[in-house]
């Protein structure tokens, strides 16, 4: 029998990365070959997003893809956009929707689509090995959910209530990426920093300090945190463990305190600034990255003011840049004041310039030194603090970390030799 051919598509953050792995691991060892998704397949997923229109347009563009590649596939469609909108995949080419946290319903329908053993059902649901042991970098998810609430986020209610993934359930993934070969580590989730505060039994900072003493591990790294999460108990384990790396993206939304508070971000502009400041004083190399929304409703000229100089002052190493979109179902799609689409273009061109200037002197600021480069390619990888390395060498240092000497940048990226 010919065997059958899997494609996947991931629109929006890590947590969606994340949930696609583990698919496409089990949809392996089930006896599907994992191709690209420009390939001919008999199988397509599109894991999409939802955070804002663009997010929309992109994921029913890849659905119709999936369609066109192969009419004869069966297209499944996970993801925020297919949870908030279950109907709209089916309608314009996908056949089947599921939640991809809950992926037993996604496997029963292929059991009934392909020619697979009871064996090979019963074993996709369990299994959890990465989908390759030749990369460098693994992310492990520990938690899903939110219960934030900002005014202008649809995930709440795609993705649901908090749900904390088991302590040692965690611990045990994580070991098992390292034992296969993964030099660094990525914990991710809807809400990083909520993890444990519904179950009560654990929190960050103790996941923090487990995780960065499991055996041979040589890097960890979090995803997107917010600033209350750094408490003296956080920073007090990232003076401890030295592999947590020195890469912190620590949510914003707006230098304003007016805008702020309309976003229902439950943080002030000197609060964000010191908890900025209480991780520069452990890691005086550390790269502090963001994101900023522009355009919020009732954000005057004043406040976008506020938001640039704010952004200046803390001196980010890379922020990215949201025109605010409106999300039906949210507290500000019916805020008055929404801001015309040609001053929220103007507000985003004028703060992705800052950005690129920040981003120009941070990497100005690394050369001369020499700094330990996880290789992700014969002449590339990432810096402990997250920066693009490019080298010229006649080795092979995939998948190890080497010192660099970092002698040049651009725009983008580091130049360096390897010492």
């Amino acid at each position: 029998m010919q065997s059958l051919k899997a494609a996947a598509h991931t629109l929006g953050c890590k947590v969606n990365k994340c949930d696609t792995d583990t698919i496409l691991s089990k949809l392996r060892n089930i006896g599907f070959d994992i191709v690209s998704f420009n390939e001919e397949a008999n199988l397509y997923i599109i894991n999409t997003c939802t955070v804002t229109h663009v997010s929309d347009k992109k994921s029913r563009q890849m659905i119709r893809r999936g369609r066109k590649l192969n009419q004869n596939a069966f297209v499944a469609v996970c993801g925020c956009m297919a949870a908030n909108d279950p109907v709209l995949p089916i309608q314009i080419g996908a056949d089947f929707v599921f939640d991809s946290r809950k992926n037993e319903v996604f496997f029963a329908k292929l059991h009934e689509i392909f020619p697979l053993t009871n064996n090979q059902a019963k074993l996709s649901i369990n299994d959890t090995s990465p989908v390759s042991t030749s990369r460098t970098r693994a992310f492990v998810k520990v938690q899903d959910g939110c219960d934030r609430f900002c005014s202008y986020c649809i995930i709440p209610y795609v993705r649901g209530s908090l749900k904390s993934r088991d302590f040692n359930e965690i611990l045990d993934e994580v070991k098992f990426n390292v034992k296969n070969g993964f030099k660094e580590i990525v914990l991710t989730g809807i809400q990083v920093a909520s993890y444990g505060h519904d179950t009560k039994i654990s929190n960050l900072p103790k996941l923090l300090k487990h995780t960065a003493n499991v055996n041979d591990l040589k890097r960890l790294r979090l995803s997107s945190i917010d600033p209350w999460a750094i408490d003296d108990e956080f920073l007090q384990v990232l003076k401890e463990e030295e592999n947590i790396c020195s890469h912190f993206h620590l949510s914003l939304q707006s230098g304003s305190n007016k805008t702020l508070k309309a976003m229902n971000r439950r943080y002030t502009t000197h609060e964000y600034k010191f908890a900025a400041q209480k991780i520069k004083n452990i890691r005086s190399n550390v790269a502090l990255t963001t994101d900023i929304i522009v355009g919020f409703p009732g954000e005057t000229d004043e406040d976008f003011n506020e938001s640039l100089s704010f952004v200046r002052e803390v001196q980010f190493a890379d922020v990215h840049v949201f025109e605010y979109s409106v999300r039906e179902g949210t507290k500000a799609a019916a805020f008055p004041n929404q801001v015309s689409p040609a001053i929220k273009a103007e507000r985003n061109k004028q703060m992705r310039e800052l950005s690129s200037e920040l981003k120009t002197n941070f990497l100005k600021a690394q050369v001369g030194k020499t700094i330990d480069v996880l290789f992700e390619k014969q002449n590339s990888g990432h810096s402990d603090n997250y920066c693009i390395v490019e080298t010229d060498t006649n080795e092979n240092p995939i998948n190890t970390i080497k010192k660099v000497k970092i002698i040049g940048n651009t725009t983008q990226l580091l130049k360096g030799k390897l010492i």
